[in-house]
């Protein structure tokens, strides 16, 4: 499969006949180290993954894949850190698989502690629009806390909103 396939996997692309190295300044260079984060699902990563090992089959034998997965430093039992740059929560350093809007939501709460939002405000600042309605919140703080697995987390403030709780053990890696 060639990177090209990937973004348009029902297109049909000559294959190039043969790559030619390219020829080095100095016969010895470091290694280049190139870090990609893969989100979705299974197969988009195992996709991604195939298209990257064919190209370094074509790079010859001294190139090589590694997979690191990533681990988060532990921290207290329980607590949640989350790493707005690579987009990733982790809770006892496992990775938490939350969607886009999850994890969007959980961030914004994250980082303004003990303000309460009502589910417009919410709509506007996590969504970035109010065409949808108050319902959505509902239901994705709902998924939220079932992933979370803690529903006092995410504390209800009837006739209001939602907020963070005081004692949430969350925490904001801001590089």
């Amino acid at each position: 499969m060639s990177a090209l396939a990937i973004a348009h996997p029902h297109a049909t692309y000559p294959r190039p006949v043969r790559l030619r190295p390219v020829p080095s300044i100095r016969e010895e260079e470091p290694p280049v180290t190139v870090t990609i984060s893969i989100s979705g699902g299974a197969s988009g990563r195992e996709r991604v993954l195939a298209a990257l090992r064919e190209l370094v089959d074509a790079a010859g034998p001294s190139a090589a894949v590694e997979l690191d997965p990533a681990v988060a430093e532990p921290r207290a039992d329980g607590e949640i850190q989350l790493d707005p740059r690579a987009r990733t929560a982790f809770r006892d350093g496992r990775l938490l698989e939350l969607s886009r809007l999850e994890y969007d939501l959980l961030l914004f709460l994250a980082r303004h502690p003990r303000q309460v939002f009502s589910r417009a405000q919410l709509l506007t600042h996590v969504w970035g629009h109010r065409h949808t309605t108050n319902r959505t919140v509902d239901v994705h703080v709902s998924r939220l806390r079932t992933k979370l697995d803690d529903p006092e987390l995410i504390t209800t403030v009837y006739g209001l909103g939602y907020r963070l709780a005081d004692e949430a053990p969350i925490s904001v890696v801001d590089r």
